[in-house]
Order: C-alpha cells, then sequence, then structure tokens
C-alpha cells in the first residue's frame, strides 16, 4: 500500500512539473489582445517639515497588444491605449473614452518585449506620456519550471512622475483550475531596505509593501483573462544632497519625503 502511495505521489509531482513547462504565454499577429483597465486610489506626498498633499487618482480605458514579431524565444508587441479617462482629484486631464481611434497622450504607446514564459526583456516607449502601463506589465507572472512551490519576482523600479521608486517583490502561487482557467495569487509582504545613487544625490529607501491580487490565466490560449488586486506602499525616501559650495563646513543634507500608495487595479480581457 505505502509503494503504491508512493508512486501516487510521484506522479502528481510529475505531473504537476509537466504542467509547469507547458504553460507559457502565447501572442499572434492575427489576433490582437485587447484588455480593459482601470486604477483608482489614493496617493500621499509629504517632504519633512512641510504640509502633505493628497491626491486621488482614476485611470480607466482600453488597451491593445499587437503581434510585431515572433522571435522565437520572446515576441515583440505594441501597446497602444485608448478610450481612456485620467483624473488627477477633481481635474479631468484626459477623456478620449468617446473616441474610436485617438491614443492616449497620458498613458505611453510602447513596445514590450516578452519571453514566452512571461519575462519583460525590455520596453520601450515610442508615444511618451506621464503613464507607462508597460513598465506595471513587468508584475505579470513569469511561469518558472516547477509550479509547485511559490517563487518570487522583483519588480524593477518604475517611474511615478517626479517621485524616484525602489524596487519591489512580489511572491506567486500557481493553483491549477478546471477548463484551463488557472489562478495565480501575489501577495507581498516586503519590508523595503535599498540605497541608490542618482548622480550626486545617495537615495535610501525604507518602509513596507503589502500588495496583493489574483491573475486568471487562460492555459489553452497561452494569456491572462483578468487581474484584480491592491497596490499597498509605505515608503520612506531620504535623500542625501552633497554640500554646496558656499558652505563653509561641507555638510550632506537630507530630504526625507514619506509616501502612501493605494491603488485598486482591475484588468479584464475584453472581445476580440
Amino acid at each position: 500500500m505505502k509503494k503504491i502511495v508512493g508512486c501516487l505521489a510521484i506522479g502528481i509531482l510529475f505531473a504537476g512539473v509537466v504542467r509547469g513547462q507547458e504553460i507559457q504565454y502565447s501572442f499572434s499577429k492575427e489576433r490582437p489582445l485587447k484588455y480593459s483597465f482601470s486604477i483608482d486610489g489614493d496617493v500621499s506626498y509629504q517632504y519633512e517639515g512641510i504640509p502633505g498633499q493628497d491626491f486621488k487618482v482614476l485611470s480607466n480605458g482600453s488597451f491593445t497588444l499587437e503581434t510585431i514579431e515572433d522571435k522565437g524565444n520572446f515576441y515583440s508587441v505594441r501597446l497602444t491605449p485608448t478610450r481612456t479617462l485620467v483624473k488627477l482629484n477633481d481635474a479631468v486631464l484626459e477623456d478620449i473614452t468617446q473616441q474610436d481611434t485617438a491614443r492616449s497622450q497620458i498613458i505611453s504607446t510602447a513596445v514590450i518585449e516578452i519571453g514566452k514564459n512571461g519575462e519583460i526583456i525590455r520596453t520601450e516607449e515610442i508615444s511618451p506620456g506621464i503613464l507607462n502601463l508597460s513598465q506595471m506589465l513587468m508584475v505579470v507572472p513569469v511561469f518558472p519550471e516547477k509550479l509547485s512551490l511559490p517563487w518570487k519576482q522583483t519588480v524593477p523600479a518604475f517611474s511615478l512622475p517626479g517621485v524616484p521608486m525602489c524596487n519591489l517583490k512580489f511572491t506567486y502561487q500557481y493553483i491549477s483550475g478546471k477548463e484551463d482557467i488557472s489562478k495565480i495569487k501575489l501577495f507581498s509582504n516586503q519590508r523595503i531596505r535599498e540605497k541608490r545613487k542618482d548622480g550626486d544625490v545617495d537615495i535610501q529607501f525604507t518602509g513596507l509593501n503589502s500588495s496583493k491580487g489574483e491573475f486568471l490565466f487562460d492555459r489553452g490560449r497561452g494569456e491572462i483573462k483578468s487581474f484584480e488586486g491592491t497596490v499597498e506602499l509605505i515608503l520612506k525616501t531620504v535623500f542625501q544632497v552633497p554640500p554646496g559650495p558656499e558652505q563653509k563646513v561641507p555638510k550632506q543634507q537630507s530630504l526625507p519625503l514619506t509616501m502612501r500608495i493605494k491603488l485598486n487595479i482591475n484588468l479584464s480581457a475584453t472581445d476580440r
């Protein structure tokens, strides 16, 4: 009996490994992928000794992923945002929700090189904007060969207008589902400690990343069906500025910035 149970356990584990190797992203020139998206929440900034600023942000619309070229191990894909609405507090920065062919001037059109395992190899803005969705797509699951255990990914620092960001770390857990639809859970309890140099300025990050979410992945089509989650960060950034030439006693000056971000993000595939 023990031998039978042992063989079954090995068989299940081996099947999990095989499934992990088979799961990959697929893009086609004949079938562009179309998604609706929504990002809304709160962002606050406060420099030490200065009253803080609170913002409500909202961005929604659609984007298309068109395959430019299949390069074997990876694809070259163009991301084009359309029908977008962007608001900051009560100010409407862009509203082209009623225009079918207009491209967003606030959200970048970009070219993405993405591996068949989901790794974002490179992004390039071809029509720059304030927001760059292609950087945010770096959070998509990069499938390892074995899916039986949770895995970790580091998302390189993406740009927020006027504010430097640190690298973010996430844990992913794959849950096989029925009818070719799998769940991939995303979560983070990252204690942030990072240092970086930008020219003559030293930047130190401390804080907490407590984000979470869930992807639905269509294994048959090789594409993400949806994502729903919350990005939540408490981040303190200290800028160490070198002394000016007029200072008699050379001493670095510190400029601390505390930032809180809570953004609800929804992504859903639409009719092809």
